[in-house]
Parts: structure tokens; sequence; C-alpha cells
């Protein structure tokens, strides 16, 4: 299915991953989570990255290092949420047999 939104550009939604027709909600979001949980991995990286340079610009003031300290904690803490739902919703799609990721389809 091709979609012609008002602005003029055509988006083939098989090229970006995303069924022909979506039916429920649910589609839309099995559709969108691979997606997120990428987003989420690179936002992890960038944040780690700004407090890494953070650290690295801080000259030895500890208000600095702490700062770039709770940067770096923050984006592993939000990592490790991303990855634990992902890690539930594939435990509750094989113990429920509901498609919930959209790989088995």
């Amino acid at each position: 299915m091709i979609i012609k939104p008002a602005y003029g550009y055509v988006i083939n939604q098989q090229l970006i991953g995303l069924p022909a027709t979506f039916t429920s909600l649910g589609d839309v979001i099995s559709s969108l989570l691979p997606m997120i949980v990428t987003l989420a991995g690179l936002a992890c990286f960038a944040f780690m990255i700004m407090g890494g340079l953070k650290w690295i610009t801080s000259s030895g003031d500890a208000k600095a290092i702490a700062e770039a300290q709770h940067t770096i904690t923050n984006a592993v803490i939000g990592l490790i949420i991303v990855f634990v739902s992902w890690w539930l919703m594939i435990i509750l799609e094989t113990v429920l047999g509901i498609d919930v990721t959209g790989f088995g389809s």
C-alpha cells in the first residue's frame, strides 16, 4: 500500500517495515515496537556519549563530574527498562500465544 500524504511525499509502507493495512491499534503498536527499541538504544548511546564528554570536560569539578555520572547512570537505567519491557513482551507472547512484537507474522 502506498500512502500519498497532502505534502507530496509518497511512502511505501513495506519499505519501512509496516504492514499494508492496520486493522487495530495493536497492529500499529506491534509495527512500531522494533523501531522504538532501536531508537531507545540509539538514545542511550547518545546520552552515554554526552555524559562522557561532560566528564572529560569537567576539569576536576566535583559537581560537574557528579552531573556526568548522573547522565550516564540514567542512560543505563533507561536502557535496562527498555530491555526488561521487551523481554517481558517476548515472555507474554510465548506464554499467551499472542503475537505482540509482530515477529510471528
